[in-house]
């Protein structure tokens, strides 16, 4: 008897790959773009005034609730942190407040953990999840796949992006 591959798990296993692949470039370049800044520079100059500390800090507690979806997703289950996107800012100041006061060692072992956490994730999520439809921390739903694409890309564009800007200035 010949065991055949089936066509829909490699295709999975291929954009698994993929999105561990993104989670490493992702972290590779937010760890090399904000370990060289100042812990204590302002680099989001909007009503927060976020530091990189506190970027760093907001980065990891976020990747923590994705894991916490997915991994209730894995289950059976489903998680979420806040009743929608809208409602973001009053979670987000208490989480960065909180961080604040930790020595920046600490911050950015949250931050790697909750990386090594997500890469676990997406390398256990079983393949025939790996399409269905999940609830997401902030409420909105999409796939497995579709969670780590917005996380990498806040990560990379609402905050890595925009730092880079600011330190152009």
């Amino acid at each position: 008897m010949v065991h055949r591959e089936n066509p829909m798990n490699s295709n999975v296993e291929e954009r698994r790959r993929q999105t561990l692949d993104l989670l490493d470039k992702t972290r590779r370049e937010t760890r090399s773009l904000l370990s060289r800044l100042d812990p204590e520079r302002v680099v989001h100059k909007d009503e927060r005034a976020w530091r990189v500390r506190d970027v760093v800090g907001h980065l990891g507690v976020w990747n923590e609730e994705a894991v916490r979806s997915l991994s209730a997703y894995a289950t059976g289950g489903e998680y979420y942190c806040i009743a929608s996107v809208s409602d973001d800012y009053e979670y987000n100041g208490p989480a960065a407040d909180e961080r604040r006061i930790w020595p920046m060692q600490q911050v950015w072992d949250e931050y790697e953990k909750s990386h090594d956490q997500l890469k676990s994730m997406v390398e256990t999520m079983p393949a025939e999840k790996w399409d269905g439809d999940m609830l997401y921390p902030w409420r909105e739903r999409g796939t497995v796949e579709g969670l780590i694409r917005t996380m990498m890309n806040h990560e990379r564009i609402d905050h890595c992006d925009v730092i880079l800007k600011t330190a152009a200035e």
